[in-house]
């Protein structure tokens, strides 16, 4: 198979040097962010280790390894910054599943509270996930079909949206936090069955999710904002130091830190 793509089939929404960001199946928009591919390029960089911003959201990670296998790997929720290494030049092609916040609850059974800031070999978590992405890498013409089957397999593997994404999805339009009561009474739930809800389809608390957006939001306007005071204000923080706390609990630096050095920091463009 030729490690090229060509954007055939329309569903290109982003690229740079060595990443290219696709979206998924209609189907699948509810729990599936975006697909991506990284191939070395001309001019690639390796960038040494990358601190992940966290998200709430699982992944899946297929790399090739010498030899031509394909290994996968399941990212589960996170809640706290992961380091990888920035291989892009040396790596020979990774495929990425990036899901949505809860969307990986529509592909395995597993609880995601279980899998929250964990990494789990797919051949352990979830074998089917692995044998249909081995099942067509190299058998297809080149990546556009590649990716066009394992859209389409993914697809008609999707079990449909866990229930709390109407929840999720809510929380992200709205910074301020609200309580487990308000929640519960707007989805017309008990407290303790939201819980478990959020538990099991999120990996998360309320209060826990509530935060990551809310840093993350943080993150993609830290560079502009006129000052921390103003932008702890706009997410619906009390005062700064709240602010602040959250942002060094989430990130593991304070957002002064952040800024001094922002290039060695990936968040997530596409998720919310």
């Amino acid at each position: 198979m030729r490690l090229h793509f060509k954007n055939r089939y329309g569903v290109q929404v982003a690229r740079t040097p060595t990443h290219i960001y696709l979206l998924p199946h209609p189907a699948l928009r509810d729990v599936v962010a975006h697909y991506t591919l990284c191939l070395p390029g001309p001019g690639a960089a390796d960038a040494g280790a990358l601190d992940l911003i966290p998200d709430a959201s699982g992944c899946l990670v297929y790399t090739l390894l010498p030899g031509g296998v394909l290994d996968g790997r399941m990212y589960g929720p996170t809640t706290k910054v992961v380091t990888v290494e920035a291989d892009f030049e040396s790596c020979p092609f990774r495929f990425f599943v990036e899901f949505r916040p809860g969307g990986l609850s529509s592909f395995t059974p597993i609880p995601q509270h279980e899998l929250a800031d964990k990494v789990c070999l797919l051949e352990d978590a979830a074998p089917p996930l692995l044998a249909l992405v081995r099942a067509h890498f190299g058998r297809e013409a080149d990546l556009d079909e590649f990716v066009r089957v394992v859209d389409l397999r993914l697809a008609a593997l999707h079990t449909g949206p866990a229930p709390i994404l109407p929840m999720l999805r809510h929380l992200a339009g709205h910074f301020a936090p609200a309580s487990a009561a308000d929640l519960a009474a707007d989805a017309g739930y008990s407290q303790r069955h939201l819980s478990r809800l959020f538990r099991e389809g999120s990996g998360l608390s309320a209060k826990a999710f509530s935060r990551v957006l809310r840093i993350n939001a943080a993150v993609r306007r830290l560079p502009a904002a006129p000052s921390l005071t103003a932008l702890a204000q706009d997410l619906g923080y009390y005062d700064q130091p709240h602010f602040i706390h959250d942002f060094r609990a989430v990130c593991g630096v304070p957002p002064s830190a952040y800024l001094e050095r922002m290039a060695g920091f990936y968040n997530e463009p596409l998720k919310f």
